[in-house]
């Protein structure tokens, strides 16, 4: 297998003679005891990377033990460093806020990266985009973020380590097939697409995605095997109402989310269909806000069924449970329409990936503009470069936005409560027949989700 020479360690065993593009050796296997590297031939292989045959920067190793704990380790840094990344909520919204969430998505992510055949697929894909641009390094990111992102949302719903394993593998592999396409790595050019021309690339990378995928020969049970193709190739284009392939289902979304919020090779977005598209605006099938974002998924799938229970679960994992009060965009924007001087702006603003908390005065830096309404707490407003200002709150607006997200919150948590009791009366209903199948009376103890659900009343 090929080895980044930046990777090298001693004890590592050659493959096979490393060459020069020049047509000489620069270390034969015979030179070394038991062909194994140590620090000497690491430093000169280094010094000639750019000369190396048949690929400049790397060399032949043997796929043993030791070489796979090597592979493992760069894998695992990697994963260190988006959950980092994540749990900063600087570049990307924090949803391991949650200590014991956090632990149970990195104990499933440690049981995907400690198979031999997912090391070798996830390091031949990141040692690719060492040396050929941001895109291959855009997509290996986004790949991790996606398989992270939809083991905490399927931890979420409840759903068992297997199936979460599964939507794992599926989300490290799903996007692997574009290094493939015609457009790669050209893949600014996507955004110059016709429609009809962008659904044969998505239709053109899963495919790939799936060769890909078989070409490496992963071993897995063939039930898992297929589920994992299903998941590759319709991650863009779910069927919901399959409900043999729930895990497909919910590696589109964790798949759409990322694409939206966060940097890629183009400007296009193109996990909402055409068709979602003319629903929501043309401003989806380009980057944008969390919050947009889940606004749009709540529009289009709230109460649906999985899709729906997926949306919400999305929506409390990033803890904003306020948005899913029934229109909450429309009652967002009726607020700030009662501005009679058309400045009044809401902070966080809903292009970003926070709930709006409070809202401001465009016109506070006018030191002449008055109004009745204008407190005099200042709120500092980031502009770019380095610099802010300072601006008025809006105390009527501001009380009124508190009052829509107090409502969102109370709606949320009685709709869980309802869902909890439901699903205890369930339980209930099942020990009850069961009961009396046996011939013996029903205990008529709540269970503790009633209890909880009690509680709360």
């Amino acid at each position: 297998m090929l080895m980044h020479v930046d990777h090298l360690i001693p004890g590592l065993e050659l493959e096979s003679d490393v060459r020069l593009k020049a047509g000489s050796f620069l270390i034969t296997r015979k030179e070394l005891p038991e062909a194994r590297l140590n620090d000497n031939v690491i430093e000169s292989i280094r010094r000639f990377a750019s000369q190396l045959a048949p690929v400049s920067f790397r060399v032949e190793i043997r796929a043993d033990d030791r070489a796979l704990v090597q592979l493992k380790n760069i894998l695992d840094q990697d994963v260190s460093q988006i959950t980092q990344s994540i749990s900063d909520g600087k570049e990307y919204p924090n949803f391991l806020k949650d200590d014991d969430l956090q632990g149970k998505v990195l104990r499933i992510m440690e049981k995907l990266i400690s198979n031999p055949d997912m090391i070798r697929h996830m390091y031949e894909f990141k040692t690719s985009s060492e040396n050929k641009g941001d895109a291959f390094s855009l997509l290996h990111d986004h790949s991790i973020r996606v398989t992270m992102l939809a083991i905490a949302i399927g931890l979420k719903l409840k759903w068992s380590v297997i199936s979460l394993v599964n939507v794992g593998m599926g989300g490290i592999l799903h996007d692997m097939g574009i290094i493939r396409t015609e457009m790669f790595p050209k893949l600014a050019q996507l955004d110059d697409l016709l429609p009809n021309e962008l659904e044969a690339f998505i239709d053109e990378h899963q495919q790939k995605s799936i060769e890909l995928f078989g070409e490496k020969k992963v071993t897995l049970l063939p039930f898992t095997k297929q589920e994992i193709i299903h998941m590759i190739s319709n991650h863009h284009r779910a069927d919901f109402s399959d409900s043999r392939h729930k895990t497909t289902a919910l590696l589109y979304f964790a798949e759409l989310l990322d694409e939206m919020i966060t940097p890629m090779p183009h400007k296009i977005r193109y996990s909402f269909s055409p068709e979602q598209i003319r629903i929501l605006g043309e401003r989806f099938s380009r980057r944008n806000g969390l919050m947009n974002v889940l606004l749009a998924l709540i529009k289009l799938y709230k109460d649906q069924g999985l899709a729906g229970q997926i949306v919400s679960a999305m929506v409390s994992l990033f803890e904003m449970d306020e948005i899913l009060v029934e229109g909450y965009e429309e009652k967002l924007k009726e607020i700030i329409d009662l501005c009679p001087f058309n400045s009044a702006v809401p902070y966080p603003p809903t292009s970003g990936n926070s709930l709006p908390r409070t809202i401001y005065c465009n016109n506070s830096l006018n030191p002449d503009f008055k109004c009745e309404h204008m407190s005099q707490v200042k709120i500092e407003i980031y502009v770019g470069a380095g610099k802010v200002k300072s601006y008025n709150k809006c105390a009527m607006l501001t009380d009124r936005l508190h009052g829509l997200n107090k409502a969102g919150r109370e709606e949320a948590e009685t709709e869980k409560s309802e869902k909890k009791l439901s699903s205890a009366e369930t339980i209930r209903q099942k020990q009850q027949a069961k009961a009396e199948s046996d011939g013996k009376e029903p205990s008529g103890e709540k269970t503790p989700a009633e209890k909880d659900a009690s509680a709360r009343e």
